[in-house]
């Protein structure tokens, strides 16, 4: 995985990570009575924001020790509210995001921006298969900005949570990765399956009229899922049937693209074992595949590789 990109800059805001620097503008709000209603806690003293900040300091990515994420958001240098990230499943293909404003910053469109961001950075770089968003039912604010950034609405719970003397509800949104190719402006779309062989080695192939070779994969036809587009661009660029129910996400991935120059690339990347029984078996290119060849990631990486397999597999 590359080193994490903070401070994460988006047009208006920058992400960063906590600084014992922020406690005074982390208590300007977490301190209002306004703020915390919805939260699970109440409003912060300034001995609980001490004990938080320190919490949040340690929490600096999914791949941490706490396995969580914790940015404070600013506009123009000053702090205006903060996003959190934290892994709540033991193989870390499961993820929450939650978010806390200042009531300043309210009605601009600033939580939205960072939210966004961040539920990106979920799926682009930690690879998460599904992040989800728990609020008290009453927060039509946080339920908004969940369908601003694409979540959808999964359910109602009622009378599940025990907060400040009464029960409450709940209300559960969700996104998964694979709901987030569909809608990238001009970025190509293609859905990509990692096969390996005995010894870890990686298939790539080069089709007819490139010089860069790939995993295979293609474009989804219209309607057809990226599961589903992973297993027909196999079946017809070598001929290989894979059984669906071992084929694994890896994630979704953003690149630039191999051979349409100046473009991005949304790839939703599978694994699959279907080769993984020998070293370097025969495989035949067909339909549009004109050469099939073994990438040992051991090695020094060929110049003639894709962007994607790139980012897959350096260190």
């Amino acid at each position: 995985m590359s080193s994490p990109p903070f401070p994460l800059r988006t047009e208006r805001l920058t992400l960063r990570l906590h600084e014992p620097r922020d406690r005074d503008a982390l208590l300007s709000y977490y301190g209002d009575p306004k703020v915390a209603r919805f939260l699970l806690e109440g409003p912060w003293d300034e001995a609980t924001t001490s004990t938080k900040l320190a919490e949040r300091i340690a929490r600096t990515g999914l791949d941490s020790p706490a396995r969580a994420l914790a940015l404070v958001v600013e506009l123009e240098g000053r702090v205006i509210g903060d996003v959190a990230l934290w892994v709540t499943d033991e193989t870390g293909a499961k993820g929450e995001i939650g978010w806390v404003f200042h009531p300043d910053a309210e009605g601009h469109g600033y939580a939205t921006e960072a939210a966004a961001a961040v539920l990106q950075l979920a799926f682009e770089r930690y690879g998460l298969h599904r992040v989800e968003a728990q609020m008290d039912a009453r927060n039509v604010g946080s339920a908004s900005l969940c369908a601003r950034i694409g979540m959808l609405r999964e359910g109602l719970r009622r009378r599940d949570w025990w907060s400040k003397g009464e029960w409450t509800d709940s209300l559960m949104y969700a996104a998964l990765a694979t709901d987030q190719p569909r809608d990238h402006g001009d970025a190509i779309v293609v859905s990509a399956v990692t096969l390996r062989d005995a010894d870890g080695r990686v298939l790539t192939v080069r089709k007819r009229g490139t010089s860069t070779f790939m995993q295979p994969g293609g474009k989804p036809d219209p309607g057809e899922s990226p599961e589903a587009c992973a297993l027909r661009e196999v079946r017809e660029e070598l001929a290989l049937d894979l059984a669906p129910r071992l084929l694994e996400l890896t994630g979704v991935y953003r690149t630039a693209a191999a051979n349409e120059t100046g473009r991005p690339l949304i790839a939703t990347v599978f694994s699959h074992p279907h080769l993984s029984a020998e070293s370097t078996p025969d495989v035949a290119p067909a339909a549009e595949i004109e050469e099939v060849r073994w990438l040992d990631p051991r090695e020094p990486m060929p110049d003639d590789t894709a962007p994607l397999l790139r980012l897959l597999l350096t260190p």
